[in-house]
């Protein structure tokens, strides 16, 4: 059995409702010893309306007032997540669990809280004292590294830098070989411009920037290929030619993950020297506490973070 740490997320949210439907399942609860952070009273509330089990060990962090509301974000729902997320980062540092799972939080959270940001990837760095994570992606047939995570289109070509490439891919090439795949792992580098060229020849990122990074990362003895088109690129990785890929922005590498995993993909932080994973969705306030969100991805993540804590410890 493994501890897993799994925070409550935004109690507004989605998070408790997918939390409790996944530790519903028989095969995690085979596998894992789970240690839920957030509220007792408010996770048991919610799984007696729905009549599901609450048996779980679950560490008293905070007790939620009446200025939570579900369905929306609010200053004590996002203070409760900041807390419940804290305290878990802090049990994983003294090695009390062997791996963390985090519901989703509002990204508001973390400026009420003035905590490093905007999301989890970045306060977990900050928290971690890592100079650099990086988000990755998987599902059964598709995983994304990205190398940019949150920035506006119109300042990614400023953004984009080849010693910044080149230290995010060289990190992820070696945690994938870490935890899933100890031969390395074969990855391809989506090209930023639309067939990588302008006006038939290699677009200036291509030239000055992607082409010099593939080339430096190939040095070091990272198995790359690219700029490769990015409207081939991910029918390359899902026919197994590739293992990732990695995506030069957010919605380059979400929009095909997402297209094959609507349900169970799962988020993995790169580079903390711990294990953490989340469910690929948001708080979805829509939906929140109507019994009807979807706990694949949750049930994913917890099951991705016992086989990678597993494989770290080897």
């Amino acid at each position: 059995m493994i501890d897993i740490g799994i925070t409550m997320g935004d109690p507004g949210g989605v998070g408790p409702e997918v939390l409790l439907r996944a530790l519903g399942d028989e095969g995690i609860r085979a596998r894992v010893r789970p240690r839920v952070f957030g509220d007792g009273a408010w996770l048991r509330g919610l799984a007696g309306r729905f009549r599901w089990e609450a048996d779980f060990e679950i560490h008293e962090v905070v007790s939620l007032t009446s200025g939570v509301r579900v369905g929306e974000f609010t200053e004590a729902g996002g203070r409760a997540s900041m807390a419940c997320l804290g305290a878990a980062a802090d049990a994983l540092s003294r090695g009390e669990i062997a791996a963390l799972v985090t519901a989703p939080v509002h990204k508001r959270a973390f400026a009420l809280c003035n905590a490093p940001g905007p999301g989890h990837t970045e306060w977990l760095a900050a928290r971690f004292g890592v100079p650099k994570a990086v988000m990755l992606l998987c599902g059964p047939r598709l995983r994304v590294i990205l190398a940019t995570t949150h920035v506006a289109l119109r300042d990614l070509p400023r953004v984009l830098d080849r010693d910044d490439l080149v230290s995010t891919v060289a990190l992820a090439s070696r945690e994938l070989g870490r935890y899933f795949f100890p031969r390395g792992p074969r990855l391809a580098l989506a090209a930023f411009n639309p067939h990588g060229e302008e006006e038939g020849r290699p677009g200036r990122e291509e030239r000055e920037i992607l082409i010099p990074a593939v080339s430096d990362l190939k040095k070091q003895g990272v198995n790359i290929d690219g700029p490769v088109p990015g409207d081939t690129v991910f029918a390359r990785a899902v026919e197994g030619r590739y293992d990732a890929v990695v995506a030069l922005y957010h919605d380059q590498g979400l929009a095909p993950l997402k297209t094959l995993h609507p349900h169970d993909g799962v988020n993995v932080t790169l580079g903390l020297g711990v294990v953490r994973t989340s469910p690929d969705h948001g708080v979805a306030y829509d939906i929140a506490h109507s019994g009807g969100a979807d706990p694949t991805s949750m049930r994913e993540a917890i099951h991705l973070a016992a086989g990678m804590a597993g494989r770290g410890r080897r």
